[in-house]
């Protein structure tokens, strides 16, 4: 039989309220629940267009690059062998 994850033991279901709960508390915390859930998808959603335009850059300059020319070196004259 799978297991299910263990839940953190404050986590709760949207509609199992805390029996310490009051229906305004209950409504808050909901409220914010929804703000924190709200804005952690914006901050996904700029992380994302942040990787994307870094890999978009990277790209553009992985594709724009042009290598220098390789140094040319003076021709070498031959090496003359000393006869004995």
């Amino acid at each position: 039989m799978p297991r299910h994850p263990r839940r953190h033991p404050t986590a709760r279901s949207p509609l199992n309220r805390p029996a310490h709960f009051s229906d305004t508390d209950w409504a808050e915390y909901q409220q914010c629940q929804a703000e924190h859930d709200d804005l952690m998808a914006q901050v996904a959603e700029r992380e994302a267009q942040m990787e994307h335009a870094l890999i978009d850059a990277y790209d553009e300059y992985e594709f724009d690059f042009i290598p220098l020319p390789e140094p040319h070196h003076a021709p070498t004259s031959p090496r003359r062998s000393r006869g004995r």
